[in-house]
């Protein structure tokens, strides 16, 4: 599950950032195909959302933990 949640903040690194051209619509389609696949992505969204680092509280970036609740949020909406 670890390469996955990378691929995740990888790719809303990048969808937050326009400047990388060549990458951007390429980590908006990931994300979408992440977020209309709630079903069976929830839990990495889960991860991504809750886990947490002693030194600084939060271990991924809040682009990252915003787009992972929104997964969770289609998800809970869908059940």
């Amino acid at each position: 599950m670890d390469q996955e949640i990378n691929q995740v903040i990888q790719a809303t690194l990048i969808a937050a950032d326009p400047s990388q051209s060549s990458l951007h619509q390429q980590a908006l389609q990931f994300l979408s195909e992440i977020q209309q696949n709630s079903d069976n992505t929830w839990r990495l969204a889960l991860n991504i959302f809750m886990e947490g680092s002693p030194e600084s509280g939060r271990k991924y970036p809040p682009q990252a933990r915003f787009f992972a609740l929104r997964v969770l949020e289609d998800f809970l909406e869908n059940r």
